[in-house]
């Protein structure tokens, strides 16, 4: 990553891989797992589900803990809890019971996701220690990151469920990349200081999921809820087209189940390059929220190509066309949502967020399941697309309040080679005036200078 990655960013882009290698693990398994038990695609999306719906509970307490006690110790305890949850799934494979087994299976999946705080206060973690202008390139190369983990996750994750000891083998490799992730934790160091902690910490469970009200209490709330929104209708995409794609490769396609991690392959490819070039290409002349709002209408376009193949190359074409969707939408908006929140609020912020988003994504296996065993995978892809729409829809609407969280004009200035000068915003709220003055290169200046305002008084400066 050399110069261009800031160096306090490495220990949460080094734990992305090891998670996101440890997660895509059970992509090619965890299907066949389900049906070698017995049981049909519904139960194996109820098991998918498991995880955000524990998510759900979880997220807004550990995020809102982690802004008032630091950020290693929710990250060491969520990361403890993987662990935990891998070895519950090893146990299932020595239960001789389908039913039992199944259940240990889901239990596995439900403690891995009340302690699954790794993705939110690993954003808020590296919200503390990056710049502004920097928030976009390191979360594209987390994107790139998974990307990798993408590439070698699933084809591990295959050719372990292919040994003699069936799924024990995956459990025991996730196992090893758990513990030494948790080791590695133990060493990193607190990225938020005392003096930027929340004064109190609710721990009021039934007080931390009143989403809608916890929300309405956050600086900026308007915004972000429009954002929240947005991303849970993004994720719920995500979601619908992760659950059925791996059963549409088999059964659509015609791949055999060894052969799945090849797409997966190929998808991790498409990913790495989508993040690293494509993006920077693009966020370079549409900046972060046109980059956005373009991830996002590409999805329900790609989604609609996605149900025609009947043949691997031109759903591969299709599928390019979706990640870079993915690639440009999944960055921009945890830059988007970070720059919105108020610092002392990142940690609580992304925990609201991962819960609405998990509140999502829990009903979105369960809706593609039925489809898929209902009506198929072509169908399940419209589904998703529609879903797709909504997102896009929600975002283009609400350009101009995100333009305005982050003081920036409706019609964005762009990069000139002349002068160090970036943007000179103005943006005028009752009763105050808010000036940013955004400085180009790679240590960016903000500055909000706040200027009373007499109601009444003229916009114009």
């Amino acid at each position: 990553m050399g110069d261009l990655m800031p160096t306090a960013a490495r220990p949460i882009l080094l734990l992305t891989f090891v998670n996101a290698l440890g997660g895509t693990l059970l992509i090619p398994v965890l299907p066949f797992v389900v049906r070698d038990l017995g049981y049909g695609d519904v139960v194996y999306a109820l098991l998918i589900a498991a995880y955000p719906a524990a998510q759900f509970f979880a997220a807004p307490l550990l995020g809102g803990y982690a802004d008032y006690r630091g950020r290693r110790p929710v990250l060491v305890a969520s990361q403890a809890g993987t662990l935990l949850s891998w070895v519950l799934f090893a146990a299932a494979y020595f239960i001789e019971a389908n039913g039992i087994a199944l259940a240990m299976l889901a239990f596995s999946r439900i403690v891995d996701g009340l302690t699954g705080g790794n993705q939110s206060v690993a954003s808020a973690y590296l919200a503390d220690v990056i710049d502004w202008d920097a928030r976009t390139r390191v979360f594209s190369a987390q994107g790139a990151i998974a990307g990798v983990a993408l590439l070698m996750g699933p084809s591990l994750g295959s050719y372990t469920a292919a040994l003699s000891i069936g799924f024990l083998g995956t459990a025991f490799v996730a196992i090893v990349i758990s513990a030494g992730t948790l080791a590695f934790l133990t060493t990193i160091p607190e990225s938020l200081d005392e003096a930027h902690r929340a004064p109190s910490f609710d721990a009021n469970p039934v007080h931390q999921l009143n989403l809608i009200g916890t929300a309405r209490g956050l600086a900026g709330a308007g915004t972000l809820i429009r954002l929240f929104a947005t991303g849970a209708l993004f994720n719920m995409t995500l979601s619908v087209y992760g659950t059925v794609v791996v059963l549409w490769y088999v059964d659509g396609l015609g791949i055999s189940e060894a052969s799945t991690g090849l797409m997966f392959l190929a998808t991790g490819i498409f990913l790495i390059f989508n993040e690293l070039v494509s993006l920077r290409f693009i966020q370079r002349r549409l900046g972060d929220v046109g980059t956005l709002l373009f991830g996002l209408g590409l999805l329900p376009v790609a989604l609609v190509l996605l149900s025609m193949p009947s043949s691997v190359a031109p759903f591969l074409a299709a599928a390019f066309v979706l990640n870079l969707g993915f690639a440009l939408t999944i960055p921009t908006l945890q830059s988007v949502v970070t720059q919105s929140a108020d610092e002392h609020e990142e940690g609580l912020a992304q925990g609201v967020n991962t819960s609405v988003t998990a509140m999502a994504t829990a009903l979105a296996p369960i809706v593609a399941g039925v489809v898929y065993a209902s009506a198929g995978g072509r169908v399940s892809f419209l589904v998703a697309a529609g879903v797709a729409a909504s997102a896009a829809a929600l975002g283009f609407a609400s350009r101009s309040a995100i333009l305005g969280a982050l003081g920036l004009e409706d019609t964005a200035v762009p990069h000139r080679p002349h002068g160090p000068i970036h943007a000179l915003t103005s943006v005028v709220s009752t009763p105050s005036r808010h000036h940013g003055l955004r400085l180009r290169g790679r240590s960016l200046v903000h500055h909000n200078v706040i200027v009373s305002q007499p109601p009444g008084e003229p916009d114009d400066v």
